[in-house]
């Protein structure tokens, strides 16, 4: 049966193969056409007056030759291009900005955080123990203080922090400005990335104590000893601190169009889908500045469109598909950087949202309506989800996605799909085979015959129709993974799977109000030890499409204020023993860490490791 898996993924590796080379032969066409025509979605949009405004910076003169007598600029010079798959909307608002300013904003470094985790480099993850975290790697607070019992943590604020003068003078960040963001962040209708990574416990609100210090306050038994990881720059889309006087005076429409930072690149434009324009600030309050003056991030969604911009010189830095990666890099004589963790990549089993205890949420409990809906409608319509109060339910649709998970041949993916870049992984917690602390309860067979006698045994011989959520803008191989899985699952037991291609942001919010009920693509790459039960229990926030029951959650969230690493990996592991019962996550494999092409037009670059997939720390940039 293996051959025919093999079938399906050959050919989702040849349609991906064949669309990525029309993309690519395509894009080659447009970005040789000649001129400034090439690019135009760049061209077709007029520069604001801000940038426009500016002389060209040294890069505009490569082209010339250059005395060896001339002295090299003194400040910042030249110019990088980065392509991205995607360039969020800023909203800059903490309460209604879910990634731009913490993701774009926080790598970029147009933005900082409260704290900053020591350098650590890829593929190392960042140390989560915040006693790991100083002052002197330059966040914000020049100090903090935790109360010996534990119910608070006062950070006293650097006094020379000036704000970037976008839009108007702002003077300096101060205790008002940080508490403020905090306390937006954490609204209960907050959408923030970065808050949702925090603790309950840890959410008590901040309040000034004088201009420059202010305080943090914890809830009894919830101070989170990872806490300066979650709050700083290596955790997932950090809280960064935005300016409060200018959210008052512009108002939040001017405000959502006018970045204003503390980071070492002031933003002059940022256009959502489009592109983002940087310069260095000169003088920077670290008193180190960026090396290199210009920084051009570009949207460009397709994967072909990076690569043949990349081939012809019109971009530096790029994410590509791993299969085309080799071929590139030696095309342009560049070279290979790798940023974040490996992650898991599978179908989370939505709708099965059966614990509600929320201690953050209205009256304590969680609203489920894509539970409600399966039920209402009726559960022979959602196989896959189980009723806790119906134990006969339960184990069907146990049943039902134990056959899903025995249908997907990994390595079949990883031979055909991911050109060997990948691993074969059996666990949400994001622990591999080879890991100590796996277990072999965990392995999920390939096996076709038993995966259609459980379906049978549920009840569903002849499959039922089942719609799945693979954004289209994930990366090419996952995508082509999930429709190789899907052609499987029509094959071998008859469901009849509808594909929605819908962009991850833009369906994402059924996410956060728990409303989404089909399986949908998703993984997150948890560090060992990590509070992982937040995405999977009850929560004002993103859940990941279920929840676990309530004993299971409480063993998981205490995660957040156990101070042992070993503990915490002994709750992670009795999770996803819970989670390998009940296959609540079918995965696909594990992606490796995201890959970025470099031109040899760059000298040096050290970013930084985190759990975020962009490219970071560019101010340590050198060219050629």
């Amino acid at each position: 049966m293996k051959e025919s898996f093999s079938m399906y993924v050959k050919k989702y590796a040849r349609h991906a193969a064949l669309f990525s080379l029309l993309l690519l032969t395509a894009a080659l066409a447009i970005s040789c056409s000649g001129g400034d025509e090439g690019d135009t979605a760049a061209t077709a949009k007029p520069s604001s007056p801000a940038a426009t405004a500016k002389p060209s910076s040294p890069a505009a003169a490569t082209a010339k030759p250059t005395s060896t007598n001339v002295p090299a600029p003194s400040g910042p010079a030249g110019k990088v291009v980065v392509g991205l798959d995607t360039v969020a909307p800023l909203v800059q608002h903490p309460r209604k900005d879910i990634n731009a300013t913490g993701g774009i904003g926080q790598n970029f470094s147009v933005y900082e955080n409260i704290v900053k985790a020591p350098f650590v480099g890829p593929p190392s993850p960042p140390p989560q123990d915040s006693t790991k975290y100083s002052p002197s790697d330059q966040g914000i607070a020049e100090s903090w203080v935790i109360a010996p019992d534990l119910s608070s943590i006062t950070f006293k604020i650097r006094s020379n922090i000036p704000w970037h003068d976008n839009g108007g003078s702002w003077g300096f960040v101060t205790a008002e400005d940080v508490a403020w963001t905090y306390n937006e962040a954490f609204a209960l209708d907050s959408v923030s990335n970065g808050a949702e990574e925090i603790g309950d416990g840890m959410k008590a609100g901040f309040e000034v104590v004088d201009s420059m210090t202010v305080r943090q306050n914890i809830k009894p038994d919830g101070f989170d000893p990872t806490w300066a990881w979650l709050q700083g720059n290596a955790g997932f889309n950090g809280i960064v601190i935005v300016n409060k006087k200018a959210f008052d005076e512009l108002g939040e429409e001017l405000y959502a169009s006018t970045p204003i930072g503390t980071g070492r690149y002031q933003a002059n434009e940022w256009i959502a889908d489009d592109k983002v324009e940087l310069e260095a600030v000169v003088g920077h309050w670290t008193g180190k500045d960026a090396n290199v003056k210009n920084i051009t991030i570009l949207s460009m969604p397709e994967a072909a469109t990076r690569e043949a911009a990349l081939r012809t010189g019109e971009i530096d830095i790029a994410q590509l598909p791993a299969q085309v990666i080799t071929s590139v890099v030696e095309a342009i004589g560049g070279t290979v950087q790798e940023i974040g963790i490996a992650r898991p990549q599978g179908l989370q089993m939505a709708g099965n949202y059966w614990s509600q205890k929320c201690s953050g949420c209205d009256n304590g409990v969680m609203e489920r309506p894509g539970f409600d809906t399966a039920i209402s409608v009726g559960l022979d319509k959602f196989p896959w989800i189980g009723n806790p109060a119906d134990p006969a339910s339960m184990e069907s649709a146990r049943k039902v996605r134990w056959a899903l998970a025995m249908t997907v041949d990994q390595q079949s993916i990883i031979d055909n799909i991911l050109d060997g870049r990948g691993r074969v992984n059996y666990a949400w917690e994001n622990i591999l085979p080879n890991d100590p602390t796996h277990k072999d309860s965990w392995v999920i067979p390939y096996d076709t015959d038993k995966a259609r006698q459980f379906m049978a045994e549920a009840g569903y011989p002849d499959g039922f129709d089942m719609e799945m959520w693979n954004y289209s803008n994930g990366s090419p191989g996952t995508i082509s993974a999930a429709n190789a899985v899907a052609a499987a699952w029509r094959t071998e037991l008859g469901i009849e799977v509808s594909i929605d291609g819908t962009e991850y942001g833009a369906r994402r919010p059924q996410t956060v109000d728990k409303s989404i009920n089909v399986p949908f693509v998703h993984g997150i790459n948890w560090i060992p030890g990590s509070t992982s039960a937040r995405y999977i229990c009850p929560g004002q926030g993103q859940v990941v499409g279920f929840t676990m029951d309530d004993e299971q959650c409480d063993l998981g969230l205490s995660n957040a204020t156990e101070s042992s690493l070993e503990v915490r990996i002994d709750n992670n592991i009795a999770n996803q023993d819970y989670l390998t019962e009940w296959m609540l996550f079918v995965p696909m494999f594990q992606a490796p860490a995201i890959l970025f092409v470099v031109s040899p037009n760059i000298e040096s670059w050290t970013p930084y490791n985190a759990q975020d997939v962009l490219p970071n720390n560019l101010e340590s940039m050198t060219l050629k």
